[in-house]
């Protein structure tokens, strides 16, 4: 049995990854699209210098790239199980539906309460094409960095010690704190904790970050275009009563709801279940049932 100094130990060296992954995939990205946006609008060499940024990444934390040392031992943190149809077609709906109810609930309580506003570059006057270039590659490198540290080597380290279900509470809260950079809000929390159970969860039932990743960059996508540009100048109810806006996201985050809850159950009553606490690469479990 774990003694408490080393759950602790573990809890701090998951979270300690997890954050130097990001700040190495999201925070190298911000500076650099900061300064393509300031310095060289018109060229958009930013989102053409991260994808190769982000391979050599990827490569070294999967284990397949320079250096071969330690190469298995950070490719057991990776999973990465063949995925059936039918998990995929359950995973994308369940994260899919997921996230439209989750801006829907960004959106509601942003007009509740004064959400403050996520740190965008100013687009004014940037030319389309390096508007274009940067979402895209936004929309790609903050799911693979993020899916990599939080449900890859955050939760399988944390899975040492820990059952399935509290590595994922542990990792979901973990990802949670990494978003306080973006202001200390109990809302834009609760958002993320909720993203990270359910990107989590869709982690652990798929034995594989594949399909979370592409339900975060679908989030991305939505909230870089429907729901964080609008959060500076949203009214609160307050100050002005509710606008068909509001209730139209109302009905949205009641319909999704339970969608999402049927989708996850579909998907947990597909998979296998999540492999033993202990083990210490997820690859190695019993396949998802086909």
């Amino acid at each position: 049995m774990p003694t408490p100094l080393r759950t602790v130990g573990q809890i701090l060296l998951a979270g300690t990854a997890a954050f130097a992954i990001t700040a190495v995939g999201q925070g190298l990205w911000g500076v650099m699209v900061m300064a393509n946006v300031k310095l060289t609008p018109a060229l958009p060499w930013a989102a053409l210098v991260m994808p190769l940024v982000l391979l050599a990444l990827v490569l070294f934390l999967t284990g397949r790239g320079w250096p071969k040392m330690g190469a298995a031992a950070r490719r057991a943190l990776v999973p990465s199980a063949p995925i059936p149809a039918r998990a995929w077609f359950w995973s994308l709906t369940a994260g899919g539906v997921g996230v439209l109810g989750l801006a829907a609930l960004w959106t509601v309580m942003a007009s509740l309460v004064r959400v403050p506003p996520n740190a965008l570059p100013d687009i004014h006057g940037i030319p389309a094409l390096t508007l274009g270039a940067i979402l895209l590659v936004s929309i790609i490198a903050a799911p693979v960095t993020e899916e990599i540290a939080f449900r890859g080597y955050a939760m399988s380290l944390l899975r040492r010690d820990f059952s399935p279900i509290a590595a994922l509470a542990i990792s979901s809260v973990l990802f949670a704190a990494a978003h306080l950079t973006q202001g200390l809000s109990a809302p834009k929390l609760l958002i993320y904790l909720l993203v990270g159970l359910g990107l989590g969860l869709i982690a652990l039932r798929t034995r594989s970050l594949l399909p979370a990743m592409v339900a975060h960059a679908f989030g991305d996508l939505i909230f870089f275009t429907q729901v964080w540009p609008h959060d500076a100048g949203r009214r609160l109810i307050s100050q002005g009563g509710a606008d068909h806006w509001f209730f139209a996201n109302i009905a949205i985050l009641v319909v999704s709801t339970p969608l999402c809850i049927l989708a996850f159950r579909q998907l947990i009553r597909l998979t296998a279940s999540p492999p033993r606490a202990h083990s210490r690469t997820w690859t190695a479990a019993a396949p998802v049932a086909a």
